[in-house]
């Protein structure tokens, strides 16, 4: 660092003294012929910029803040004096079912993670229609052959940039974390099997990860669910602008909220099993070189230490757009019997349901499994090196007002907190060390905040989260042990959390869904 600037490779930014930048741009801003193509590089500058202010967040439904297509914009928090060792990395992926969400979302503030030494980074990534719509023309257009993952691909270019840039930050390069939550998570899972992301980031953190039933083959229906290039020509077609005679620059003048209100009208035709998202990761042979379920069972991944699970309600949240609440033991069969086919009475087996009051904790248990919690064990069972996996269970409930701002965010509206238990997204209070700052969070939150922290840092700068006074929290293992850590009013190790059931749940998986 000099004294009054930071010389990145695109420019140079001012020194700001409390180690907190914003609004970096990563990538050119992907507007008019950049839409829908790969990110480019910045246009360069001379004068130091200022970054004091996030940049636009991208294009998405129900934000209030400022948006705009030119949104690839990355943020960093550093402890960084300008001498001493370098600093590892922490890479944060935000969530949102990859149409919502940003890197400057007020809970993923890094001030507090940055404090026990580390260098964080949150960024922006393209969303929903701009971010991951394929069509035939756009494949044609393209050198691989291929469109869609236009979202993936900006999380790529934010990690190239962290490689380029980020030692001018006290960051060491060699020593990059991956973490993120739901989508960012699953972004997570999928940077393990991009062949291009190899040596951009050296451990991961996938907190309650999505994956099955929440894809689409490129151009050929597979197990039921649409192509994205045929999504792609509805979308066209829906828009009127399927016989223009020039149909990618039609698609590219056209305003961003017109596209974004023909793929709603398409949603429940078109939507996938898990959230019914309309434009969405594609297994398009390069960027996502085949279903990732038979990625990961053959070992092909990117062999890092890994923390991953899940919260003990993760589904809780979502269930009010599934089942009615008057749904009893009638409607839990039936939805069994088209989710879960030949094995349905495994699972009724295992998760029984006599009386109508059962319904909500079944499927709750249901859902959180087959959405999430199978896949995060399917993480870490496939892991070449159990002894550098760790998987946990957050089982702690956090304040009601605090569950219902994540139910509203994910526009569900008023559910009882006792419903919603330690629903999705609860550990991020703990995560980014927010519990001190809020009202309903006691001294027991603040220390389970700090340990939480110390885990995830630790694993930063170790590819291990033990250290210090923390309690032992034991590797996943072999599967005789399955081990993980209760996060709940006490850490405690505990083992075989739902393996049975995880076990019934993807073993079809490539039968069933996509």
């Amino acid at each position: 660092m000099s004294r009054r600037s930071i010389q990145l490779d695109s420019g140079p930014i001012v020194l700001n003294d409390d180690g907190i930048y914003r609004g970096i741009p990563y990538a050119a801003a992907p507007v008019k012929d950049l839409r829908w193509r790969p990110p480019q590089p910045v246009i360069p500058w001379t004068r130091p910029r200022q970054c004091r202010e996030f940049g636009p967040v991208c294009p998405q439904t129900n934000y209030q803040g400022t948006m705009s297509e030119d949104c690839l914009f990355l943020n960093i928090w550093t402890p960084y004096q300008g001498f001493g060792p370098k600093l590892p990395v922490m890479v944060w992926i935000h969530g949102g079912a990859f149409v919502s969400g940003s890197g400057s979302d007020e809970i993923y503030d890094g001030t507090a993670l940055a404090a026990h030494g580390v260098v964080v980074v949150t960024f922006n990534y393209r969303l929903g229609t701009l971010g991951f719509l394929a069509h035939p023309l756009l494949s044609a257009e393209s050198p691989e052959n291929i469109s869609g993952n236009y979202g993936l691909l900006d999380q790529v270019a934010a990690l190239r940039w962290v490689q380029r840039n980020i030692d001018q930050f006290g960051g060491d390069p060699a020593k990059v974390t991956i973490f993120g939550q739901s989508a960012g998570a699953e972004s997570v899972s999928l940077l393990l099997i991009n062949q291009s992301a190899q040596g951009l980031f050296h451990a991961a953190i996938a907190e309650s990860p999505a994956m099955v039933g929440s894809l689409r083959p490129l151009r050929r229906e597979e197990l039921g669910v649409i192509p994205a290039e045929t999504v792609g020509t509805r979308l066209a077609r829906e828009l009127g602008l399927d016989r223009d005679r020039d149909v990618l620059g039609a698609l590219r003048r056209i305003t961003w909220k017109k596209i974004d209100a023909a793929a709603a009208k398409l949603q429940m035709e078109l939507g996938t099993e898990m959230l019914k998202s309309v434009c969405t990761p594609t297994v398009d042979g390069q960027i996502i070189p085949e279903h990732p379920v038979t990625l990961f069972r053959q070992g092909r991944r990117h062999q890092v230490p890994l923390i991953t699970g899940v919260t003990a309600n993760e589904s809780t949240m979502f269930l009010p757009d599934i089942i009615s609440s008057r749904a009893g033991p009638a409607e839990y069969r039936q939805y069994l019997q088209a989710a879960f086919r030949r094995d349905a009475e495994k699972i009724e087996n295992l998760l029984p349901v006599k009386a109508a009051a059962e319904v909500w904790e079944r499927l709750d248990q249901v859902f959180s499994a087959k959405w999430f919690g199978a896949w995060a064990w399917f993480l870490a069972e496939t892991s070449s090196n159990p002894e550098q996996t760790w998987f946990y269970r957050f089982t702690r409930q956090i304040p009601a007002w605090a569950a219902q701002v994540l139910a509203e965010d994910s526009q569900q509206g008023q559910i009882p907190p006792e419903k919603l238990g330690a629903c999705h997204s609860a550990e991020l209070f703990y995560v980014f060390g927010f519990t001190k700052l809020l009202l309903g969070f006691f001294f027991k939150d603040w220390d389970l905040s700090g340990q939480i922290m110390a885990y995830w840092t630790n694993f930063a700068k170790n590819g291990n989260p033990n250290g210090g006074d923390l309690p032992e929290w034991t590797p996943y293992g072999s599967p005789e042990q399955r081990c993980y850590l209760e996060i709940g009013s006490d850490l405690k190790n505990r083992s075989h959390l739902e393996a049975e059931l995880y076990q019934v749940i993807t073993k079809t998986w490539l039968e069933s869904a996509y």
